[in-house]
């Protein structure tokens, strides 16, 4: 990797800028007054709204899509190395950078850079957090992994010292993040593509992201696993622990559920009672989100009414158990899960809802996760009355472990005694479906890829059944 210069950077093309995070460092890239171009294999909303806005932004990769005055290269981690573009910026000898390097530019250029971290629950924490600070009036900049209505999309230019941004363990991306509070909301195994060691290897890499705060910093550290307490140890920063056990510096208690499974409950801080809270999305894991939110606000000297307004308003991000339609009385969700703990909850919250019956639809992300998690995957997956599975979508591996849709189906059907078939083709998915579903059936669309189409597209197609035009 080059060493960048950035005071002499005024041209920057993005290799995949319809990435959400990627499109959101361009736009804040703009902002700064640094010139933009860019390209992606396939369209979407991001880049649309890029290209509405009169960015330069090339559909599908070429060597000729790299102006010639070029001064950087920024790329995603799923760029393949011998990309077209990738290879034309090393043989000009223009600077390269992953995104990670780029990102931790930007957050250097913020005084307050709040980083939230763990392996679930980034983008609804960093998500909270910004919609806190905008709520505080307090005018902040962001970079969150998902769309928000409150923001307007997945990012906002602010101008204020105060930037929130997800931080990403995968290729250990957050480490070259400078932030001023971190959040670490829970740690278990994924990415083990990278994270060969296993667990041990990725606790060590969140212990070098939480090393870099500051000493006038804060770690707000999930206190009821244990297994992360050795992290505060090695923090030049305070370190604040939540959670819902009373051990914690903060903690959730009296917490009670609505019978969709929206929580409200008390927060204890240092053991005296501190304010109540009332969310507007559902599961114990959004309380724990919460909490680490509120820790920050406090923190900040945002006032607890400002924080409570917050939360009683967050209706959550774009993709994470989103509604899409009821149609003949059959509801249709989708959800980002694609890791086996995001799979078991998101499912389990289902159940809260009146149904007949409930039928899952997933699409796997990457060969290694799936064949890594295949025991726990299985197990999460049969907690429904149908599964369909979709193929396994990866877009940064070659299939080195054998595995398939089909072997999880099957495991799915053999242990568990939940049918389970797979379905390649979005339409005929679509298809499957219209024919079987029944009033007051269920229907979850999970996957972290492109299967979030098969919800739009089953609404459309139960109201072509159903809610015909006239003439």
């Amino acid at each position: 990797m080059n060493k960048v210069d950035y005071s002499k950077i005024k041209k920057i093309h993005f290799i995949g800028i319809g990435g959400t995070s990627m499109s959101g460092l361009a736009h804040i890239a703009n902002h700064k007054g640094l010139q933009i171009t860019g390209s992606d294999m396939r369209a979407c909303p991001y880049t649309d709204k890029l290209i509405e806005e009169g960015f330069d932004i090339q559909i599908g990769h070429d060597a000729a899509n790299i102006p010639l005055d070029c001064d950087l290269v920024v790329y995603t981690a799923a760029i393949n190395k011998n990309n077209a573009e990738l290879k034309e910026a090393h043989r000009r000898n223009i600077p390269t950078v992953q995104r990670s390097e780029f990102l931790g530019y930007l957050t250097s250029l913020y005084p307050t850079t709040i980083a939230a971290a763990g392996t679930h629950g980034k983008t609804t924490t960093s998500s909270m957090l910004s919609l806190m600070l905008l709520d505080a009036g307090l005018d902040p900049s962001a970079s969150i992994g998902g769309t928000l209505k409150e923001l307007g999309g997945n990012y906002r230019i602010g101008n204020s010292d105060y930037f929130v941004t997800e931080a990403c363990e995968y290729v250990d991306s957050f480490l070259k993040s400078h932030h001023r509070i971190a959040i670490i909301s829970n740690v278990e195994p994924d990415h083990l593509d990278y994270f060969t060691g296993g667990i041990e290897q990725i606790r060590q890499s969140f212990l070098e992201f939480a090393k870099i705060l500051p000493a006038d910093g804060l770690l707000i550290l999930n206190g009821d696993d244990k297994d992360l307490s050795f992290i505060a140890d090695h923090s030049k920063a305070p370190v604040h622990r939540f959670g819902l056990n009373d051990d914690n510096d903060y903690y959730a208690a009296n917490i009670v559920y609505s019978p969709l499974g929206i929580p409200e409950f008390d927060v204890m801080k240092f053991g005296e009672f501190f304010g109540h809270f009332q969310l507007q999305i559902p599961g114990e894991h959004n309380v724990l989100n919460a909490l680490s939110m509120i820790v920050c606000g406090d923190f900040l000297n945002i006032t607890l009414e400002s924080m409570q307004k917050t939360l009683q308003r967050f209706g959550g991000t774009k993709r994470r158990f989103e509604f899409r339609g009821e149609v003949n009385n059959i509801k249709v969700y989708e959800d980002y899960a694609h890791h086996p703990t995001e799979v078991k909850v998101t499912i389990e919250a289902c159940h809260n809802y009146e149904q007949k019956r409930l039928w899952v639809v997933f699409q796997p992300h990457t060969f290694s996760r799936t064949y890594d998690f295949f025991d726990e995957f299985s197990e999460a997956l049969s907690n429904c009355d149908f599964l369909i599975m979709n193929d396994i979508y990866s877009d940064r591996e070659v299939n080195l472990w054998d595995i398939s849709s089909e072997m999880v189906a099957e495991e799915v059907q053999k242990t568990y005694g939940t049918p389970a078939v797979c379905i390649k083709k979005f339409t005929d998915i679509v298809d499957y479906l219209a024919e079987r579903l029944q009033p007051g059936d269920f229907v979850l669309v999970a996957g972290s890829q492109s299967i979030n189409q098969v919800a739009f597209m089953l609404v459309d197609k139960l109201n072509e059944l159903y809610n015909p035009s006239q003439p």
